[in-house]
């Protein structure tokens, strides 16, 4: 029976990779002053965080800081997905998994949803199967990734790959560096006991730092006082109570590069073997956490389901 993947923007999957492992992205939006973006193949990731840097110019003026650049986004709408859906049952898959943002940030699940029961209800012989990777970015690309490794050994059905990689999903840890968390206070995104620590961080001028909790919502895991203490913080965060030895990490900036390049040199430091892949995250992500933000993804899934 064949099975494939679909999964939204929010993932930061390579389109290459997507169309040579027959994977079908479906866009998030956003929506810039009165202009709206599609996050599709075309998007210009640079121009849009020049967006911000040109913005920073108006900060000074309280009136305008207030009401200050925010870019909010919007999920795919179901038509979106039925439209992946279909394309891929078209091509022969019976059984469809789509690897999905985190509900903590975006309605984005609640779209494929819709779109999966209209697509099952039409044609009976379906089955699709959501996947929330209770965050975004790469580690809904560490899901992809496990899916085609266990898709390849023809030995899962849909509903036990999905089940597994839920299991795995709370084993891939996010921790985030923010130069300010004002994008996810303004944006409504930050948990439940992130807007007092907010509070108390601009007025210590301290450099926030969040984590992606089980349940998929943002919480504040540290602070530090500069962005080299912050990514020296951000390592020790990942490795805190680890179950063992990481099996990767993935750092993802936005428009700070370096900042990534003198986190993997931190890391080689103290793990010179272990591999760490840098990348760039799209517009959906850090319209939120702001294109400075740094993520480090380190991954503790399960070696079984590498082979």
């Amino acid at each position: 029976m064949t099975i494939r993947i679909v999964t939204d923007s929010a993932s930061d999957l390579s389109w290459d990779f997507a169309r040579e492992n027959n994977i079908k992205i479906v866009p998030l939006y956003m929506m810039v002053h009165d202009e709206v973006l599609k996050e599709d193949e075309n998007f210009d990731r640079d121009s849009y965080y020049q967006l911000f840097e040109d913005e920073k110019a108006f900060l000074h003026i309280p009136k305008l800081n207030l009401h200050s650049f925010v870019p909010s986004t919007s999920q795919p709408n179901p038509q979106d997905f039925e439209k992946a859906y279909q394309e891929q049952i078209d091509e022969g898959a019976k059984e469809i998994l789509v690897i999905n943002v985190t509900a903590g940030l975006s309605g984005t699940t609640n779209s494929s949803n819709l779109a999966a029961k209209k697509v099952m209800r039409k044609q009976s012989d379906i089955k699709i199967y959501i996947i929330d990777a209770k965050s975004a970015s790469y580690p809904e690309v560490i899901l992809i990734r496990m899916a085609l490794k266990l898709i390849k050994q023809k030995k899962y059905t849909g509903e036990q790959i999905t089940e597994i990689l839920r299991e795995q999903a709370i084993k891939i840890r996010t921790i985030i560096l923010l130069p300010t968390i004002r994008y996810l206070w303004k944006g409504g995104r930050l948990g439940r006991f992130g807007t007092a620590k907010f509070a108390l961080g601009s007025l210590l001028k301290k450099k926030p730092i969040v984590t992606m909790n089980e349940e998929g919502f943002v919480e504040t895991a540290g602070s530090a006082t500069d962005v080299e203490e912050g990514l020296k913080e951000s390592l020790r965060l990942s490795l805190e109570n680890a179950p063992k030895e990481p099996k990767a990490f993935t750092i993802v900036y936005g428009s700070r590069k370096d900042y990534a390049e003198n986190l993997a040199n931190l890391i080689k430091e103290k793990y010179p073997k272990i591999e760490i892949e840098i990348g760039q995250s799209g517009g959906s992500v850090l319209s939120h956490l702001g294109p400075e933000s740094i993520g480090l993804i380190t991954d503790y899934t399960d070696d079984e389901h590498w082979k």
